[in-house]
């Protein structure tokens, strides 16, 4: 898998971890689901942040990167 599809999953669990986390403490259940989510969201975009070759990503960079992303695994 790519670094930047890898981001961006891990971005996209983080508020699915946080809603999940919320209703879980609505309910007043262990969030299992919430905390799964955020500890591999959190994984997922902290690796590749961390293995990006040229030093990280630049939150100004996320739209196109997204649209990139989304473009080559489209065109497949």
């Amino acid at each position: 898998m790519d670094r930047d599809l890898l981001l961006l999953v891990g971005l996209i669990f983080l508020p699915l971890a946080f809603v999940a986390l919320v209703s879980a403490w609505a309910d007043r259940r262990v969030p299992w689901a919430g905390l799964i989510l955020l500890f591999l969201g959190l994984v997922l975009a902290g690796w590749a942040q961390f293995t990006h070759p040229g030093g990280g990503y630049d939150l100004r960079d996320l739209p196109a990167i997204g649209v990139e992303a989304v473009g080559r695994y489209w065109a497949r």
